[in-house]
């Protein structure tokens, strides 16, 4: 019988620490998606788009959506949004409204009469 023996060795070594310099950031420009709280904006119209639709619009425009009311009277929720149209709307498409504002929609699915 013949027995091999092995043996592993590991070596550390150490760097001398570096110094890096790192430049202040600079300050970025504040961006804006939605218009200032102080500002007027266009209602845009939804009339029309579906629920999903009319909701990023009225978004980008700077407003905040409020539930739907259900056109049928059956009071549903809309759950897949682009499956309802939009049939109304409580702010007058093209007015002029404060930033902020709260809409809200009336809406029926695709398949109501």
């Amino acid at each position: 019988m013949t027995v091999t023996a092995t043996s592993t060795v590991t070596e550390t070594v150490s760097a001398a620490p570096t110094k890096t310099s790192v430049a202040p950031a600079a300050a970025a420009a504040p961006t804006s998606i939605a218009p200032a709280a102080d500002s007027n904006i266009t209602v845009p119209n939804g009339i029309g788009l579906n629920y999903q639709e009319a909701q990023d619009s009225w978004r980008a425009a700077g407003l905040h959506v409020a539930p739907a009311n259900d056109a049928t009277g059956a009071n549903r929720l809309p759950v897949l949004d682009s499956n309802w149209v939009v049939v109304g709307q409580d702010l007058k498409p093209g007015s002029m409204v404060a930033a902020d504002s709260f809409i809200t929609a009336t809406v029926k699915k695709y398949t109501d009469d």
